[in-house]
């Protein structure tokens, strides 16, 4: 159910409380749906097995569990569907310190049951094999992982094949985060261009001189944008580095193929970077490359804002000052 079906029928729907921990207060959880479910360790500790393998050699990048891991994989989960028969994990990735889960419930659960409480028996039984396997005679005042956890709800074609990807792609992407570690790093309060900014990537993507700023304006022809993309692509050929917010379809599209073809790209964003925030899809593997900077002089926030015309003109404005076409 969308928010404005939950409106439409009725729903009291409240407004939303900022977290990457928090529930879609329109959608209810106890009907059928596809959910991606991330849990973590408390405190990050690495209790549920060590990362293996190598970029460059033979064994490609894995998680080899612990105890604690490999019970969670042989035994607990699959006790969620031994207690709730209308749900089913489809995939299940554990790394050291969280673990992602793609489960379906597959009908109705009923009368006080939703997918909370599946995850509350599913934490319960890991948090009981952490005691024992600890030698603990009581249980700590703190379970083995943080509390709450986050889920992303199936919504689109495409959607599920992303997810599964993502959870098998996890194990390389943590050991390229590891051995690239200042590339991954959120620094704030760099100044840039006079302007304190929060970066992510290849912060020496600035010093070089070759500069251009993709801005596609509504009043260029055809002809014009053609002869600009082309520049635009051979600047990035020769090493340079493409300057943009990437706020329009065509800017987008000059982006799309410059990364597709690895050239230097600095992105402007209007959002800032949350906690442990990493790059996606491509945009993760150019950053490990050095292909890659993101530049936010804006703080983070939450909401799914659409860009005003304002931000519009103040993000090219810096990206023209970052090429020095002004």
């Amino acid at each position: 159910m969308t928010r404005e079906e939950a409106i439409a029928t009725g729903m009291e729907v409240h407004e939303i409380q900022h977290s990457m921990k928090r529930r879609t207060s329109w959608h209810d959880y106890s009907r059928k749906g596809t959910y991606m479910l991330t849990l973590v360790v408390k405190d990050r500790r690495p209790l549920l097995g060590t990362l293996k393998g190598d970029l460059k050699g033979e064994v490609a990048p894995y998680v080899e569990y612990s105890a604690l891991g490999s019970t969670i994989v042989q035994e607990e989960q699959k006790k969620i569907h031994q207690f709730y028969p209308q749900v089913e994990v489809w995939k299940l990735c554990v790394m050291p310190d969280h673990l992602h889960l793609i489960v379906r419930v597959n009908e109705d659960m009923g009368e006080g049951k939703h997918l909370g409480k599946v995850m509350a028996g599913f934490k319960s039984g890991c948090n009981n094999v952490y005691w024992k396997l600890y030698n603990m005679n009581e249980p700590p005042r703190q379970g083995l992982f943080e509390k709450g956890y986050c889920d992303k709800i199936l919504m689109h074609d495409g959607q599920l094949d992303n997810w599964k990807h993502y959870l098998d792609d996890n194990p390389r992407r943590l050991m390229v985060k590891r051995q690239n570690p200042n590339l991954f790093t959120v620094l704030t309060g760099m100044e840039i261009i006079g302007e304190r900014c929060q970066v992510v990537g290849n912060r020496f993507l600035l010093d070089i001189p070759d500069k251009m700023a993709v801005i596609v304006h509504r009043r260029n022809t055809d002809e014009e944008n053609a002869h600009l993309k082309a520049e635009w692509l051979a600047c990035g050929e020769r090493g340079g580095v493409l300057v943009s917010a990437a706020i329009s379809p065509k800017e987008k599209e000059v982006l799309r193929e410059a990364m597709n073809r690895g050239y230097n790209i600095i992105l402007l964003r209007e959002n800032g970077f949350p906690k442990l925030y990493k790059p996606s899809g491509e945009g993760f593997d150019a950053c490990a490359k050095g292909l890659l900077l993101q530049v936010s002089p804006l703080e983070f926030h939450y909401e799914k804002r659409v860009i005003t015309r304002a931000q519009c003109l103040y993000l090219n404005a810096m990206a023209e000052r970052i090429a020095g076409d002004r």
